[in-house]
């Protein structure tokens, strides 16, 4: 099937789930670029729908691609000139697929895990990308978000997983009393970095089930989350600097509970949690 007008029906739908920045109306993520398409596959997710630009169509290399999707997807060829108009990034790459993710349930998560990174109101798409990739990359059981926080399926924050989105389970839109309420109850140890906090954060055992908990990227976390946490830990820094970027700040903390956890010697670690 090819497009070539601007008031398609499909093209509308589209547009219109670009806006709403997250999955469409059949809870299908929005994937641009072949590297992304290509991790789609790799991760072995139902990718159902492809639209392509005429160009990138005759790439040998997308051929291919194209040919590697399992099943029978929908392939749309469009014409070059209407392709940058299903898309919101400045260089468009031809290539948008829809696939649909896995549903994910917090109970299952909630017992197959021993570590898990709960984001409050964390509101750059960027941020969320680079956390769920340092969070796979470190073996984390899952990424569980508020409901003030950036939707996970968001273009930006694909993006920026650079496939992880599609590997590790991320639940959003929950509310936070009643999340934290459920971690309790799974026995989860609260873990959060705060610049005041009293313990390195190398000095902590990160053997336990762990909650690390991060806050908004202005705010922080708020007195009543954090009232709830058992531990409260900082990352030693040069005279001056206040705070990290919360995705770099996660990235250091998860290199080292990584360390610990994943260790042929268990190593020895200075402080217990309580």
């Amino acid at each position: 099937m090819r497009i070539s007008s601007a008031s398609n029906p499909r093209l509308k739908q589209l547009r219109a789930a670009s806006r709403d920045g997250g999955s469409d109306a059949q809870g299908r993520v929005r994937i641009e670029g072949p590297k992304l398409v290509h991790e789609a596959i790799r991760s072995h997710v139902l990718v159902d729908e492809v639209y392509v630009s005429d160009r990138c169509l005759r790439d040998p290399d997308i051929q291919d691609l194209l040919r590697q999707i399992p099943g029978t997807p929908d392939i749309v060829e469009i014409s070059d000139r209407l392709f940058p108009t299903i898309v919101n990034t400045e260089h468009p790459q031809g290539l948008l697929a829809l696939a649909r993710i896995p549903p994910i349930q917090l109970d299952t998560l909630l017992r197959s895990s021993s570590m898990l990174l709960v984001g409050c109101e964390l509101q750059d798409p960027g941020n969320l990308g680079t956390l769920l990739r340092s969070a796979e990359a470190f073996g984390v059981g899952g990424v569980l978000l508020t409901q003030t926080s950036v939707n996970p399926f968001n273009e930006k924050v694909v993006r920026a997983s650079a496939g992880s989105i599609f590997r590790l389970p991320c639940l959003g839109g929950l509310e936070s009393t009643e999340l934290l309420r459920h971690l309790e109850w799974s026995r989860f140890h609260f873990v959060a970095a705060t610049p005041k906090a009293a313990i390195d954060f190398r000095k902590v055992d990160y053997r336990e089930r762990i909650a690390l908990i991060l806050g908004n990227e202005g705010k922080g976390l708020s007195e009543e989350v954090l009232s709830r946490v058992q531990t409260r830990i900082h990352i030693p820094m040069a005279a001056g600097i206040e705070s990290l970027n919360v995705a770099v700040a996660a990235s250091i903390i998860l290199c080292e509970a990584a360390r610990q956890r994943t260790g042929p010697e268990q190593q020895e670690v200075h402080q217990r949690l309580p």
